[in-house]
């Protein structure tokens, strides 16, 4: 039985229309319109170049419509809903964990019985379609409460890893974090077995807003012969996911990205291509690129 709500926002949105238009000027596809929107601070426990522990972590928004829903970070979400006043002055805080947690944004539903995920690998950002896989879950005796919300236990076996989870019966949806689904209930709380990855329901929004999905990301490039800035949308490189986690593991999982992240850039073109620099961060293809990034670890082993 549900206890308490610990977020409720009444917060509808007129945008009905198949496509919107944001502030920046991009045209996103409006799949559907939500029934809530589900908060959950997702953490990663890794360790830095020398080898001592850290923790990760960042807040993703789940987007739940009828037979779609999308993860995202949290941010990215409150800024097309245009709600300023909740996102704070910390945007590359935000965009240094996005690329620290290698985040992507997933989308089910999209594509009947279709997973649609956007990865970056900078300077290029992927689309990999995928048929959707339900986790294999097998029900647990007992229940905790998560956000005020009586769930039930279960655990169950994906792409190489054991995930303990909870759901909440009282929010009816085969919805969850990422590419975790399956449950007759949201789920609420998940933590692989080997304690590296966590999320964690800590507020839901009752709203109707649109599920929205781009084609091509956003880049923006200051051009010499007009003296401004200019902003296009490029094509998502396509791949598989099988194709996606063989380069991303040989990216992110090589020894030398811990000390050197752009070392797989070395003698190609794209190292005079980069953008603004920092003590902490360089700009590639639009994209942030740490200077000292933590290990990677995988949600998926195959």
């Amino acid at each position: 039985m549900k206890t308490k709500l610990t977020i409720i926002l009444a917060f509808v949105a007129n945008m009905v229309s198949a496509q919107i238009l944001t502030r920046d000027g991009e045209k996103l596809d409006t799949l559907c319109q939500t029934k809530f929107t589900a908060v959950y601070q997702y953490s990663i426990n890794t360790s830095d170049a020398e080898r001592k522990p850290v923790t990760d972590s960042i807040r993703l928004a789940l987007q739940v419509g009828d037979g779609v829903w999308k993860t995202w970070t949290y941010e990215r979400y409150l800024f097309q809903q245009q709600r300023d006043e909740e996102i704070g002055d910390d945007h590359f805080g935000v965009m240094h964990n996005e690329a620290m947690m290698h985040i992507a944004t997933t989308t089910v539903g999209y594509q009947e019985g279709k997973t649609i995920t956007l990865e970056s690998i900078p300077p290029f950002q992927y689309e990999v379609t995928e048929d959707t896989e339900m986790p294999t879950w097998n029900m647990v005796e007992g229940s905790d409460s998560v956000c005020g919300y009586l769930c039930q236990k279960a655990n169950g076996k994906f792409r190489g890893k054991t995930w303990n989870v909870l759901y909440a019966e009282d929010i009816p949806t085969a919805a969850g974090p990422w590419k975790l689904q399956g449950l007759p209930g949201l789920i609420t709380y998940a933590a692989d077995d080997e304690g590296i990855h966590t999320f964690k329901l800590i507020g839901i929004y009752q709203e109707t807003a649109p599920i929205t999905y781009s084609s091509g990301s956003l880049v923006s490039k200051f051009s010499m012969e007009e003296l401004r800035m200019i902003t296009t949308v490029i094509p998502y490189e396509k791949t598989t996911r099988e194709q996606m986690l063989k380069q991303k593991k040989n990216v992110f999982g090589n020894r030398l990205y811990l000390t050197n992240p752009m070392f797989y850039m070395t003698g190609t073109k794209e190292v005079l291509n980069v953008g603004k620099k920092s003590g902490n961060y360089q700009f590639m293809g639009g994209l942030y690129v740490p200077y000292n990034p933590h290990k990677y670890q995988p949600l998926e082993l195959k």
